[in-house]
């Protein structure tokens, strides 16, 4: 199965520390093949998620979006269904708490779920959205176990032009 994971993206926030880099390399920003740096970083990023979280999951992509102005750039993710199982035992009322509020209705945003819990019932018999509710308690454990925190010290490979 493929899942999302909304890792802060690379507009403004991961590519802050990418142009770092750059800059402490002394690597020109007009030389670096942004698209290939970028899959190294999500590659080292999920290292990192499986670490601290305890839970394996393998590249898959990165699904960027044509304009930053609605979202930003998630990595996609395959997860074997014993880890799938694994990640559906921190469903709970802490994790319910925190999703609630990204599934209901207000100004502005019509959602497709009536709360967390309607969610959490569809993704019983629909592949879409279990991979949606998959990649909310990736979203959830990133926060809680602090996955972007001190992230300057990933180790990843800056691609430059040939």
């Amino acid at each position: 199965m493929e899942i999302r994971i909304d890792f802060g993206g690379f507009y403004g926030y991961h590519e802050e520390y990418i142009d770092n880099r750059c800059d402490a390399y002394g690597i020109d920003y007009d030389n670096v093949n942004y698209a290939s740096t970028f899959i190294s970083y999500a590659c080292e990023w999920l290292h990192r998620f499986t670490n601290k979280t305890g839970v394996e999951l393998f590249f898959a992509g990165l699904d960027s979006p044509r304009y930053y102005n609605y979202s930003t750039d998630k990595i996609k993710a395959s997860i074997l269904p014993d880890m799938a199982t694994q990640l559906m035992t921190y469903i709970n009322d802490d994790f319910k708490d925190w999703a609630y509020p990204q599934l209901i209705s207000r100004s502005g945003f019509i959602s497709f779920y009536d709360g967390v819990d309607d969610l959490i019932e569809r993704a019983k018999n629909d592949d879409d959205d279990k991979s949606i509710l998959l990649g909310m308690v990736c979203n959830y454990l990133m926060e809680l176990m602090e996955v972007n925190d001190d992230i300057y010290d990933l180790e990843y490979d800056i691609i430059e032009l040939s």
